[in-house]
């Protein structure tokens, strides 16, 4: 069994927060470009540098309300801004907007996860729900570091991640965490 993207849903809520703050520093600063792949760049860095927060979505479950930047205690907040302040300069001082042929914003430690975890399912000959993949990608993704992106190069970064051994001793380890904590009756063998 592959696992696929549509095979389970899950949501980062500092991405809900990196927003916010991309928005704030952004309304600051009218010399900054206000594009999108340059808004992508910026909050990529943000979620790289910040401990993310992934839940399942789950169906009959409600999904839970975003955190709000204004509603992080101090330290996070202070962390939050400074990140993005880092980050605006940064892309200030390189900006990417004019090019085109990009992938979208997206996090390279999933699409790992997603490998492992397809392996995992087939060799235990485990078969869980939707809810239930999501519930376990979510648990693995927060024991895991972010690798955010918005280039083809952060993906060959990925592959570079794929061949260390230490780093794919932690994903399958997370995965085997993650198994563990979904009830005994939803893992079901093939």
């Amino acid at each position: 069994m592959r696992l696929r993207p549509e095979d389970y849903a899950i949501h980062n809520a500092m991405e809900d927060v990196a927003d916010q703050a991309v928005q704030q520093v952004l309304s600051e600063d009218r010399t900054a470009c206000d594009c999108s792949h340059c808004r992508d760049d910026i909050k990529s860095q943000i979620l790289n540098k910040m401990h993310h927060a992934y839940h399942p979505v789950v169906s009959g479950e409600p999904i839970p309300d975003p955190i709000m930047l204004e509603h992080l205690d101090t330290d996070t907040f202070n962390r939050v801004m400074v990140e993005c302040y880092k980050a605006l300069i940064r892309v200030k001082e390189n900006p990417r907007h004019d090019n085109t042929d990009r992938p979208p914003l997206h996090n390279t430690t999933e699409g790992i996860l997603r490998a492992a975890v397809s392996e995992v399912l087939s060799n235990q000959k485990l078969h869980l729900e939707r809810d239930d993949v999501s519930r376990l990608m979510a648990k693995a993704m927060n024991g895991l570091k972010p690798s955010y992106t918005t280039t083809y190069k952060g993906d060959a970064f990925t592959r570079a991640s794929e061949m260390d051994a230490a780093y794919l001793a932690n994903v399958y380890s997370q995965i085997f965490k993650a198994l563990e904590g979904l009830p005994v009756n939803e893992r079901k063998t093939s």
